[in-house]
């Protein structure tokens, strides 16, 4: 079982990773049925030469069957890996799962390198190959939940019914991965992943942004709070892990059920640190609930805006209410280290609006990490097709997305908005670049910001941990504290 980051010679920055949850599900899940059954877990963040360690490892175990699974940001990687596979085991089945394989699975099976997409939630269907290839050779072509290669076209087979009582499926198998690998790398709250666990305590989203991968459905299916809190108990009592991070989609909605879970946690655990990275609904979080998350040892959140206009907000599925998403992050960022995240360059968006957007966030004070993102398309994405590119056109966009965003980047490659009329994308590079330098000295290096928000840094972290965090937040390779006091004076 693999899990595929993006390599580090592909130039987008290694700063965090997660352990490969989805993969520890599937293995306990099989398990519980198939206990005699064994696998390794390799995942390629923890690794210098991903290709060169997988290779070793699939000499030395000699699998029966290798499942790979990645996000669409990682589809290179994702392919490198297969082809290593496919070089090294020709006979035996190749599985592919996840983000990646869930939205483009024509792509994979067709390269041949995949013979199985399993698409959307995956552990009642892994059970059901295992299954299969323990009886058989072939490949089993009408599995639900699967899409597969019949007589050269690629085959979508009905969807499986998503598990309702998500409390049935056993915790992840932590057992199969060595924490210690993940020294130096930091997690998803970009504090130290060897030492603390993730938790995914729901599953599902009811909204529609446009960057979701919708991989749990719409419907939010909840674990419930007893649930929960028995894996973060197993956790404390067997690894001595003390600090949490929550991947759920939409932690916080419904906000009863999020309430409950955190009154749990402060009842009946140890004091725990628990981490919220994966962008709270900004619009459901209320004084009690603030209280709670503060109670239950909240040291960190993230709280996605996107745009705080509201035609975009429509056209990006979110349809956030800005002034309650206003009110609740002036209050949570004075208590928690707080990101906040938006986005520029949306089709139709001018420039007027993106600058709405900057000077919104530099509005808070004590917003520990505002982050400012330069939309990318990517193929078949709803803004893609909404602008119906050409031939040439998706050319460009496709080599425009694999650089990385950096002020420069504007004077040697186009914005994908240079590809379209004003009309379709008013936004060009020319102003890009100029609201990436207003937001970098309005918002980024702005000193009361800075002041303000470390104050509340300093709550929650030990001075190391401070020193790192200020490294990442300005991707310096070294911060020292004589650079923080310096930074501090500014």
């Amino acid at each position: 079982m693999i899990d595929t980051d993006v390599f580090e010679d592909e130039n987008i920055p290694q700063h965090y990773s997660h352990h490969p949850i989805g993969l520890l599900y599937l293995i306990s899940s099989v398990k519980e049925v198939f206990p005699e059954l064994d696998f390794k877990v390799f995942h390629t963040s923890t690794s210098e030469n991903p290709i060169q360690q997988a290779e070793a490892l699939i000499q030395s175990f000699n699998p029966d069957l290798v499942g790979l699974r990645a996000l669409s940001i990682a589809k290179e990687s994702f392919m490198a890996i297969a082809e290593k596979v496919r070089e090294l085991k020709p006979g035996i089945p190749v599985i592919g799962g996840g983000a990646y394989p869930s939205t483009s699975y024509e792509e994979i099976l067709l390269s041949g390198l995949v013979d199985v997409a399993v698409i959307g939630e995956g552990e009642e269907t892994f059970v059901e190959l295992i299954r299969h290839f323990l009886i058989f050779t072939d490949i089993p072509l009408n599995l639900k939940g699967t899409a597969v290669i019949e007589e050269g076209k690629v085959k979508v087979n009905p969807v499986r019914l998503a598990i309702q009582n998500i409390d049935t499926i056993p915790f992840p198998a932590y057992d199969y991965i060595n924490l210690n690998d993940y020294v130096g790398i930091k997690n998803h709250a970009m504090q130290d992943a060897s030492t603390s666990a993730f938790i995914l305590g729901s599953r599902g989203c009811p909204y529609g942004c446009f960057y979701c991968h919708q991989l749990f459905g719409k419907r939010i299916r909840r674990r419930s709070a007893e649930n929960v809190v028995a894996e973060m108990r197993e956790h404390i009592e067997k690894r001595r892990i003390f600090d949490f991070v929550f991947l759920d989609d939409i932690f916080n909605v419904p906000m009863p059920e999020a309430k409950n879970l955190l009154m749990m946690i402060i009842e009946t655990l140890p004091p725990v640190h628990i981490n919220f990275p994966n962008g709270l609904r900004a619009d459901f979080i209320d004084d009690e609930m603030l209280d709670l998350f503060e109670r239950a040892g909240t040291v960190e959140m993230a709280l996605a805006v996107e745009t705080v206009v509201p035609r975009l907000q429509k056209l990006v599925g979110k349809n956030l209410d800005i002034q309650k998403a206003g009110k609740a992050i002036s209050a949570a960022s004075k208590r928690f280290i707080t990101r906040v995240f938006y986005i520029i360059g949306f089709p139709t968006e001018t420039y007027e609006e993106a600058l709405e957007t900057i000077n919104f966030a530099a509005s808070f004070e004590y917003v520990a990490q505002p982050i400012l993102s330069v939309l990318r398309l990517y193929n078949n994405s709803k803004l893609f097709n909404l602008l119906q590119p050409t031939p040439e056109q998706i050319i460009a966009i496709s080599e425009q997305e694999k650089k990385v965003i950096h002020l420069r980047m504007f004077d040697e490659t186009k914005f994908y908005g240079d590809f379209f009329s004003d009309e379709k994308v008013p936004l060009k590079s020319k102003d890009l670049k100029e609201l990436l330098y207003y937001w970098m000295s309005n918002v980024v290096v702005y000193p009361d910001r800075i002041r303000k928000s470390h104050s509340v840094v300093e709550k929650h972290l030990n001075k190391e941990q401070i020193l790192g965090f200020y490294k990442d937040v300005f991707d310096r390779a070294k911060f020292n504290e004589r650079d923080l006091k310096q930074l501090l004076k500014s």
